[in-house]
């Protein structure tokens, strides 16, 4: 009997310590398809993510956030912020998400590419049907299975678990019992039992490198990273910024001409050459009509402080 106890003992903690580990950094997701007249958001509904890089970075599921005209992320601490898709890949069910610098202060789940078996003991940390920071427990009970999601999409290399997952846990993490995210839950198969599967972290990995080669070309000649991002309602009211949205800059690259002309991370581009800066590819179009021996002004907000500067293209 005592050892029966203690059994279930080891067991009780082994989930609870890494549900502990990971809570803090497991963020609800909530995706608004449009906004009505009185300015209120409509939500298209809800997910789940992990924090996986203090700079402001999360990680979910593409499909929750396939639809959204506008996101926003709340922390366990009750924190909320706005948040833009930095990059997806529907074919694995993958998106990052990128929430405004805090200054890093944010909590941060450790990513694992440990070697997986069957068996093992794995936890899940989301917010199904709406209810915050639910854990569930089980195990590992297939490696490598394939899902097809849609006539065009397969999703291959999954884990398979008995982990209840449930509507509004997408995107959320699965964890060993140390706390290490090995895969975010991605779907469960319709009229089944304890059939739940995620997306191994290796191929977390190896998306998010195709994503930041991606990213590092969008700002061409500016040398930036840059993807398009949502602005505060008030601040592009206070602004007279004819758009609601510009282009949040994620790196600024050393010796570039965004650099030489004082450009920051975090500075979000409003306008080039008087020209309405909306999205990243409005930065692509803009930059098409220059000629590079010529300099260009870029507007930009610098929190909620507008700004300009001179920028001379490399020829």
């Amino acid at each position: 009997m005592d050892d029966e106890r203690e059994a279930q003992d080891a067991y009780s903690n082994a989930v609870s310590g890494a549900a502990e580990r990971v809570g803090p950094a497991v963020v609800r997701i909530d995706a608004h398809e449009s906004a009505s007249r009185a300015g209120r958001k409509r939500s298209g509904g809800q997910g789940s993510g992990v924090i996986f890089d203090s700079s402001g970075r999360v990680l979910t599921n593409e499909h929750v956030v396939r639809k959204a005209r506008s996101l926003t992320v709340t922390l366990p601490d009750g924190r909320s912020f706005p948040a833009a898709v930095e990059g997806a890949d529907a074919s694995v069910d993958l998106a990052v998400l990128r929430v405004p610098d805090t200054g890093h202060s944010l909590p941060v789940a450790e990513l694992s590419n440990a070697k997986m078996r069957v068996g093992q003991l794995v936890v899940a940390v989301g917010n199904p049907f709406g209810l915050n920071s639910t854990v569930t427990a089980g195990v590992i009970s297939a490696l490598g299975r394939e899902l097809p999601v849609s006539r065009s999409v397969k999703l291959t290399d999954l884990i398979q678990t008995d982990v209840p997952i449930n509507p509004g846990n997408s995107g959320g993490p699965l964890v060993d019992a140390k706390g290490r995210v090995v895969g975010i839950t991605t779907a469960v198969m319709p009229f089944a039992r304890g059939l739940g599967f995620a997306v191994p972290t290796k191929t977390v990995t190896a998306t998010l490198a195709r994503l930041m080669v991606k990213r590092s070309t969008e700002g061409g000649m500016l040398g930036v990273s840059v993807m398009t991002y949502p602005l505060e309602r008030t601040v592009a009211r206070e602004r007279k910024l004819p758009l609601n949205s510009g282009a949040l800059l994620l790196k600024v690259f050393p010796g570039s001409p965004a650099s030489d002309a004082s450009l920051r991370s975090q500075d979000v581009i409003v306008s080039i050459d008087g020209d309405p800066i909306g999205d990243v590819a409005d930065i692509s179009r803009a930059l098409k009509k220059v000629d590079p021996s010529q300099g260009l002004e870029i507007g930009f907000l610098r929190g909620s402080r507008l700004g300009k500067t001179k920028v001379v293209l490399s020829e």
